[in-house]
């Protein structure tokens, strides 16, 4: 079965309840809808240029190291912009991702969260399993290659419909939450032989007083 790109309709509970899946139209919306507590997912959609989409396609990415970062927003924001500059890519695809990321904190400050970030070249399929996470938000973008998929593991389907987002797409999932149903779950798109390699970039949003939840 083919994965399915769009979201037509969010799925929902019984006709009393909100839906678990929201589509949003920019990142503030995004970041607000994450941090409702009956939101297990929220996806911002979105189209780029061509020169956009080429600047990325045309990254090489051979001897492109990982980057990895945490603390505040002001501190992140200023150590992820040092090395992107390092690399000397397209200034195109590096304003954007670094946008992508002020956005993100600028629309989330107000709750003096920490901030986890992974800039990570996929070439593999290590997070092929429908999971979810041990965080408080992940916020999750592909910028080459195939998007990240997502299931509703409460589909009333024998093989519930699997869902891949579209590179550039922004999603905010969920993490683990005490006695509450995990409902919407994530991975990587399982690699074939023909796909090309994926350049990932997570960004977890942990407010004050959030506990990783037991298992």
């Amino acid at each position: 079965m083919q994965p399915q790109t769009t979201l037509a309709q969010p799925p929902a509970g019984p006709a009393s309840d909100p839906p678990i899946v929201l589509p949003c139209s920019n990142m503030a919306d995004l970041i607000e809808c994450a941090m409702r507590d009956t939101i297990e997912l929220s996806i911002l959609s979105r189209a780029m240029s061509p020169d956009m989409s080429r600047a990325f396609a045309e990254l090489d990415l051979g001897n492109f190291a990982d980057i990895r970062l945490r603390g505040s927003g002001a501190r992140l924001l200023s150590s992820l912009s040092g090395k992107i500059e390092q690399l000397g890519w397209p200034r195109i695809a590096a304003e954007q991702i670094l946008d992508d990321v002020w956005q993100a904190i600028a629309a989330s400050a107000d709750c003096h969260p920490d901030y986890m970030l992974r800039l990570e070249h996929v070439t593999d399929d290590a997070c092929r399993k429908f999971h979810k996470d041990r965080t408080d938000i992940r916020l999750i973008t592909t910028y080459c290659g195939r998007g990240s998929q997502w299931m509703d593991a409460a589909s009333p389907d024998i093989a519930p419909p699997v869902h891949e987002l579209a590179p550039f797409d922004m999603a905010a999932f969920q993490g683990k939450r005490r006695n509450k149903p995990q409902r919407i779950l994530h991975r990587s798109p399982p690699l074939e032989p023909l796909d090309r390699s994926r350049l990932l970039l997570v960004l977890d949003i942990e407010r004050p007083g959030w506990e990783v939840r037991s298992e």
